[in-house]
């Protein structure tokens, strides 16, 4: 099931020929999220993220974008379809509806809505570092939209070579993020992860996390530079995203990894949000 703008539709086969047409495009902007039990999770901040990127696009936001609205979306296409899990990743894509004109450069949007069953916590993954094509260090790579091909490059990339998972570096050779989510590795009693002037994509449940750690914890969060040589020196590394959960990573290179306070960390923070509903 899709729903586009607040209408449910079987399939793409159903949707209106002159919308059709406009998703032989890229989305202006994907926004991932997850749901537990039909119910999204941390929905607030999704709110103000999702408007606070449509601004930066140069998108006409309707007015009923409210708080409730995609909750009440996706309620709207849950109640057309059998759920059958627990977790839902919720993906939102925004398209401009015509052409920026001269006379018109902001232009009304229009949105796909669509469900998929979600995970938390996968088995554990081995990584590769990709070296083709790097971020670029600066705060355009914080929209997630912007870096997603090179992501894909990247995964296609790690599994033709008989890995699950990806490590990419910025401009600067310095560790951006991982093809599957932001990094985060223990290291001498503190939680590192690379800082939004990286390029890392800037997620809500990146976010949440560092956030729950510096607040439920006794742990100390650093944002810095990040060499690649430094994930060697790591006790233990996981990456965590809407898309594909909690990854605990087990090797990369020669160096195998641990994950007795990780796996603490994990469900804590599972535990906390699925409380945010």
């Amino acid at each position: 099931m899709i729903n586009l703008n607040g209408k449910c539709f079987s399939g793409y086969k159903d949707i209106p020929e002159e919308l059709l047409a406009r998703l032989n495009t890229l989305p202006v902007y994907t926004h991932h999220s997850l749901a537990f039990q039909g119910k999204i999770a941390l929905l607030e901040p999704h709110y103000f993220s999702i408007m606070a990127n449509l601004r930066r696009f140069r998108l006409e936001i309707p007015m009923n974008f409210t708080l409730t609205y995609f909750q009440e979306q996706l309620d709207r296409l849950n109640s057309d379809q059998d759920i059958g899990f627990d977790i839902q990743k919720v993906t939102l894509k925004f398209y401009r509806s015509r052409e920026s004109i001269k006379a018109k450069a902001v232009v009304p949007l229009f949105f796909i809505m669509e469900t998929d069953t979600g995970s938390w916590l996968s088995q554990e993954v081995n990584l590769i570092l990709y070296k083709d094509h790097h971020i670029l260090a600066n705060e355009y790579s914080n929209l997630f939209q912007t870096n997603e091909a090179l992501r894909e490059l990247g995964r296609v990339f790690a599994y033709e070579n008989g890995f699950d998972a990806a490590l990419i570096m910025n401009d600067q050779k310095r560790l951006a993020e991982g093809t599957h989510g932001a990094v985060f590795l223990f290291d001498k009693g503190q939680i590192q992860t690379p800082k939004l002037a990286e390029g890392v994509a800037n997620t809500v449940l990146r976010n949440t996390l560092i956030d729950f750690i510096k607040n439920e914890t006794e742990l100390e969060v650093i944002e810095s530079e990040l060499a690649v040589y430094s994930i060697q020196k790591a006790e233990e590394l996981f990456l965590i995203s809407p898309e594909y959960g909690w990854l605990q990573v087990g090797q990369f290179r020669k160096k195998k990894f641990e994950a007795h306070r990780s796996e603490v960390i994990q469900q804590n923070f599972f535990n906390f949000i699925k409380n945010q509903l």
